[in-house]
């Protein structure tokens, strides 16, 4: 049977086309006519268009390298006067550090000279670069990232954003009640509960600077709303900063002796704990193709151990071994897919070189430099998945200006 035009086709097999394209060709496809408009906005083409994505990124991730945006006259300023302090803080510094910066400027530069050959064009991972919207910056961190969708929050995490970067649009949250001292961290999370189709925000934070037992704050896009309780799990825990990491509905965070996980759906807590025989870490909590991970050492050995269900009881399953020398190890961040971590080189095991991609399957590490010449212009890195998935709410949001069609103030 011949068909006159592509509007002539069957609509399922228009949509499988549809479904190949990226989605800045899918926005423009919207223009193209109203049926086109009307099939690209509907809920199952998104989450058909969000699974053809997952799935693409398995074998092809990409990692985001999300940029300051271009400094204010003001910003310029402040660095400047942070530049003359550090010089005055040079002549403070004890001849063992400046013995090891020494060291460690070798090191860097002699990885500086080989990444040249280097070439990362046959890499699987794609490289991707943006710059963060200047209505956000600096006040607003990136969080964490769920099917496109990536969580920004201030620095105590009561001013919460929603934002789909690759459809230019977001939502501020509802603020939860705003408990915290002033000099204590704020933990946050992020997730998707499948079972209930909601997006998770979970914030954990001290009602005053001394909480044994912090208050857990939960948002769900379900209710539109925050609950709020406290878990003894949490007792004394102090550790905010570190990286949580999602798989399969459950949220995981390094508690130092032992791995606590909560669960997106029905909001428990729970802990696994980390093997007796762990001497140190070697990376922060990471989904491993479908599975939580972490790198351990125990005497010379390093390996990347998986965690997983073995005869109904919780056990860590040994996968690979890590490279490490006498003066450098890597200290991997997130898996990215296709054999490939992202991770930072370290000197003497806590100071920073420089990032790298590390192939586990051949034992390679490739300096990465996500920004042009200056890292600290860099804001960010993220795995990411380009999506459709928009929520309730959300509105356009320029990246280019300081504007953005929302109600609300940008609040520190």
């Amino acid at each position: 049977m011949a068909y006159k035009s592509i509007n002539d086709l069957p609509e399922g097999l228009i949509s499988q086309i549809l479904l190949r394209l990226p989605v800045k060709s899918l926005l423009q496809c919207k223009s193209v006519c109203k049926p086109w408009l009307s099939l690209i906005s509907t809920p199952h083409f998104i989450k058909s268009q969000l699974l053809h994505a997952i799935t693409a990124s398995i074998n092809t991730p990409t990692l985001l390298c999300i940029e300051k945006p271009p400094p204010t006259v003001e910003e310029l300023a402040f660095e400047l006067q942070i530049v003359e302090m550090e010089k005055d803080l040079v002549t403070w510094t004890s001849r063992d550090h400046a013995r090891q910066q020494q060291r460690r400027r070798q090191l860097v530069d002699q990885a500086l000279l080989d990444a040249e050959a280097q070439d990362l064009s046959s890499s699987p991972v794609r490289f991707e670069r943006l710059v963060f919207p200047r209505f956000f910056f600096p006040y607003y961190g990136v969080n964490d990232c769920c099917n496109g969708i990536i969580l920004l929050s201030n620095s105590f995490g009561n001013h919460v954003y929603f934002w789909n970067p690759s459809i230019r649009k977001c939502r501020k949250l509802p603020s939860p009640e705003p408990y915290t001292s002033r000099v204590v961290p704020v933990k946050k999370g992020f997730g998707y509960d499948s079972i209930s189709d909601a997006y998770k925000v979970f914030r954990i934070v001290c009602e005053k600077e001394y909480d044994k037992v912090p208050i857990v704050q939960v948002y769900s896009t379900s209710t539109d709303s925050w609950r709020q309780f406290r878990n003894p799990i949490l007792k004394n825990y102090e550790h905010f900063e570190r990286r949580n990491v999602v798989v399969n509905g459950v949220l995981y965070f390094d508690g130092v002796d032992e791995l606590i996980l909560f669960d997106l759906h029905t909001e428990v807590f729970g802990q696994v704990p980390f093997p007796s025989w762990v001497t140190r870490k070697g990376s922060d909590v990471l989904d491993f193709e479908g599975s939580v991970a972490m790198v351990f050492q125990s005497g010379p050995e390093i390996h990347l151990w998986t965690l997983g269900d073995v005869s109904g009881q919780m056990s860590w399953t040994k996968k690979f071994s890590i490279e490490a020398d006498s003066e450098t190890e890597i200290w991997l961040t997130r898996y990215l897919g296709a054999g490939q971590f992202l991770g930072k080189k370290l000197f003497n095991r806590n100071i920073f070189m420089f990032d790298v991609l590390y192939d586990y399957r051949k034992k390679e590490a490739k300096l990465y430099k996500g920004g042009d010449e200056n890292d600290e212009n860099i804001w960010a890195y993220l795995k990411y998945t380009k999506t459709l998935v928009s929520l309730d709410g959300f509105e356009h949001v320029d990246s280019n200006t300081n504007n953005i069609s929302l109600t609300g103030e940008r609040i520190a």
